[in-house]
Formats: structure tokens, C-alpha cells, sequence
């Protein structure tokens, strides 16, 4: 089988590839964005936005002082509703990352359920980044140690 002519595995890469891969994408992207921009300025045009902005800040060329010192408020009270919601959740889970640690299965009964050799079930005990080759019924036939990518 042919590999695919796409790198699927960007670790490989290296750091300056990937760092060009990820700005020509972010570049692409943002220039995608740009040309929904003019779309959404006349929907929100049509919705009233607009004439929203021009009735509360442009009318008459003056700002509204009530606006003036309403808007840092409800800044400040929707900041504040945020970490209070973030705080209450903290010490709602704050006891969840403390799990207990699952039991060993036994080997016999890995094995008896995969239908894998004795050789296969020492490898993934022993080892925690394995290869494993497959016979044609989907059972692991052989199993060997693999080298982890930094």
C-alpha cells in the first residue's frame, strides 16, 4: 500500500515547517473571513444595529453620560457573573480529580478475551507504546515495543 501523498502526522515536520503550515493556514482563513465581512455588515445594517449605534451614541453628536457610566457597570457585573459561575463549578467538581485507580485485569483474562498469544500480552504489559499486527480476523498476532516521537 502506497502512503498517502498528505503528511497525516505533523510531528514529524519540522518546527519551522509546521510554524509555516499553521501561519499560511491562519492566513487563509482570516482572508475567508474578510470576504464574509461585507454579508454581516448588511445583515446587522438590516437588524438595526446601526440605527441602534446612531440612537444611543450619535444623536445630536453628544453621548449619553447615563449610557456612559452604564456600559463599564454591566461590563463589571457580567465579569463578575462569569467568575462567580467559574468559581461555583470549581468547588462543585473541585473532588473529581481525585479518582481511584482502576484494578488490574488479569493477563488470562486479556487474553482469553483478544484470543492474543503469550508473547503479545507480555509486550503490552511490559511496555507503554506498542505496535501491534493483526491477523486477517482482527486478532492481534504480534506485538513489539515502538520508539515515542518527541
Amino acid at each position: 500500500m502506497t502512503p498517502p501523498p498528505v503528511i497525516v502526522r505533523p510531528e514529524r515536520l519540522a518546527r519551522q515547517q509546521r510554524f509555516l503550515q499553521r501561519a499560511a493556514t491562519l492566513l487563509a482563513w482570516s482572508a475567508y473571513a474578510w470576504l464574509w465581512v461585507p454579508l454581516i455588515t448588511l445583515i446587522a445594517w438590516l437588524v438595526g444595529l446601526r440605527a441602534g449605534w446612531e440612537r444611543l451614541f450619535l444623536l445630536r453628536n453628544a453621548v449619553d453620560p447615563f449610557f456612559l457610566a452604564a456600559l463599564p457597570i454591566i461590563a463589571l457585573f457580567c465579569g463578575l457573573l462569569l467568575i462567580g459561575w467559574a468559581e461555583y463549578n470549581r468547588a462543585r467538581f473541585a473532588d473529581a480529580d481525585d479518582r481511584q485507580r482502576r484494578s488490574d485485569v488479569a493477563d488470562a483474562a486479556v487474553r482469553a478475551r483478544l484470543q492474543a498469544p503469550a508473547q503479545v500480552m507480555h509486550t503490552l504489559r511490559r511496555h507503554r507504546v506498542v505496535t501491534v499486527r493483526m491477523d486477517d480476523q482482527a486478532r492481534p498476532v504480534r506485538a513489539w515495543p515502538t520508539q515515542r516521537l518527541p
